[in-house]
């Protein structure tokens, strides 16, 4: 639902935007985010870590953010996905965030994490 609002002359706004989170679906490990910019991880009730390898229908220029809300999250660095120093990232905990940009689609080169915990 879009409004419109003509305008004829100066005009001041105020807003604000608000990316509500979405959570991967558990288990994948190309989760899709043509859907948000900002998710959080879903793999609380699996037993062993999920490897997220890439990110599926990705733009270029895209910022994703992704809070943990987990510790069986990890990140593999490899042709789809560039992390720091080129290492495999596996101490992800709950309340830690990672930054990604998409390069050109699928291949996406972390911004930044934080250590939360």
């Amino acid at each position: 639902n879009l409004d419109t609002i003509d305008v004829d002359g100066p005009a001041a706004f105020a807003s604000r935007t608000v990316f509500e989170p979405v959570t991967f679906t558990a288990n994948d490990a190309t989760p899709d985010v043509r859907f948000g910019r900002v998710f959080k991880t879903g793999n609380g009730a699996i037993l062993t870590p999920n490897d997220i390898t890439g990110f599926d229908n990705g733009v270029a220029g895209q910022i994703i953010h992704i809070i943990h809300m987990d510790n069986n999250t990890d990140y593999e660095d490899g042709t789809n996905l560039q992390l720091f120093r080129g290492l495999d990232h596996t101490t992800a905990q709950t309340n830690d965030t990672i930054t990604f940009i998409c390069v050109d689609g699928t291949k996406w080169v972390e911004l930044g994490r934080s250590d939360n915990t």
